[in-house]
């Protein structure tokens, strides 16, 4: 990136104005880490965002709230029975690099590595977007294509809304490199609610071993109904690949990419499963 001047607003409203001045010129910056990733070269003004007032994680009844400059350290520290991002952030990166990224951040361009996108999509996390008229997106909407070109000028992701977990649901992640500051090769989330002893509803989501991070729609259909069992979940995960372009990251072949994340899906959605019928059975004190 090209930095020619900075900016340092103290309010929402100011850097709106500052952003809807620049247009195209102005980059709105954070914790800027993947900025070394951005190849534009034109002359850019930095706005910084980081003292507007959205770092924090909110208690807002049936989901956290959470700020788009909170850190990936702050996502990491907080904790609470319902909360499943901490697991997320330990895999990321390195502790000096969790100290200054930012949920938004790592939202905003994504790249085919990136961590983020894949549990906010299991999760059906909502992405708060000010601007003229606040605007809220669900993150299946959000990740459709690059999420920056949701934001017209003076737009700003303020916040990241990620329904907490109940107790007849479960959560899985696994992020596969080969170390610690590694790109992903492979980066899976799940979400199942059990019912009844059934899958009443799922979403699993893949990212690195794709161009882009997706939902697994077909995955997701055979799931709901089925019961929570290692040979249900290798029978959906295994017939819902059709259509999928694969693609290896960092010297993986394609074909070892798939293999890869069709063993991480089975693996994230037992972990899920088993999460969910654990808390079921501790909550009635019989077999879910």
């Amino acid at each position: 990136m090209n930095y020619v001047d900075f900016k340092i607003p103290k309010t929402l409203a100011e850097a709106r104005a500052i952003l809807t001045e620049l247009g195209g010129q102005a980059m709105p910056v954070a914790g800027s880490t993947l900025h070394v990733f951005l190849r534009d070269e034109s002359p850019k003004v930095g706005v910084d965002i980081s003292r507007l007032g959205l770092g924090q994680i909110t208690d807002a009844g049936d989901h956290y709230a959470i700020g788009a400059t909170t850190t990936v350290a702050d996502l990491h520290a907080f904790s609470a029975p319902d909360w499943v991002l901490d697991r997320v952030a330990e895999a990321f990166v390195t502790q000096p690099i969790r100290n200054i990224a930012t949920i938004g951040g790592s939202v905003v361009r994504v790249f085919p590595w990136s961590d983020w996108p894949i549990p906010l999509l299991a999760l059906d996390a909502e992405f708060v977007i000010t601007g003229e008229e606040e605007r809220v997106m669900p993150a299946k909407d959000f990740f459709a294509r690059q999420p920056f070109h949701h934001l017209q000028p003076g737009d700003i992701l303020s916040s990241v809304r990620v329904p907490k977990k109940r107790s007849n649901e479960g959560f899985g992640y696994y992020k596969e490199r080969r170390t610690t500051t590694d790109f992903s090769r492979c980066t899976v989330a799940a979400w199942v609610s059990i019912e009844e002893g059934t899958l009443a509803d799922a979403r699993i989501a893949i990212g690195a071993a794709v161009p882009m991070p997706i939902r697994m729609a077909a995955v997701e259909a055979a799931l709901k109904g089925a019961k929570p069992t290692a040979a249900a979940i290798e029978t959906a995960v295994q017939g819902g690949l059709e259509g999928v372009r694969w693609k290896g990251l960092h010297g993986i072949s394609d074909d070892y990419a798939q293999h890869l994340t069709v063993v991480r899906m089975v693996d994230a959605l037992q972990i899920a499963c088993d999460e969910a019928t654990a808390q079921l059975t501790n909550e009635t004190g019989e077999q879910a």
